[in-house]
């Protein structure tokens, strides 16, 4: 197995985003993406990072067109959305497994916040 280091510098090279893995049984898995893969576009749209990746993304509505790169092939999958049979089990299981932020939690926010600065009695 390539090792993440290894995975990093092909993908700065091949300017696309690492799959650092999949969940099991999610669509991307069904779909064939595995740990290795290069994400080197998504709907079309050329994604040297991670801005550009969530851009494309949200194109569209039900799933997404990746052309991947791996082990020096190109190659193009579909990955369709699949909404959760059980939408508050899925978040439970999300916040369970750490994978959840809320929106006034999200990192791009927690970096922008500044410390609140109260008035202090006199």
């Amino acid at each position: 197995m390539i090792s993440r280091k290894q995975l990093e510098e092909i993908a700065a090279t091949v300017q696309g985003v690492p799959v650092w893995g999949c969940l099991p049984g999610s669509t991307a898995a069904e779909a064939g993406v595995r740990y290795g893969d290069i994400v080197l576009s998504v709907n079309g749209v050329r994604t040297p990072g991670i801005d550009e990746y969530l851009a494309a993304r949200a194109l569209r509505v039900d799933g997404i067109e990746l052309h991947l790169f791996r082990a020096g092939r190109e190659f193009t999958v579909f990955v369709a959305f699949r909404p959760p049979e059980d939408r508050l089990e899925a978040l439970a299981n999300q916040i369970a497994d750490g994978r959840y932020v809320s929106p006034a939690e999200s990192p791009l926010d927690l970096a922008k916040a500044q410390p609140s600065q109260k008035a202090q009695p006199s």
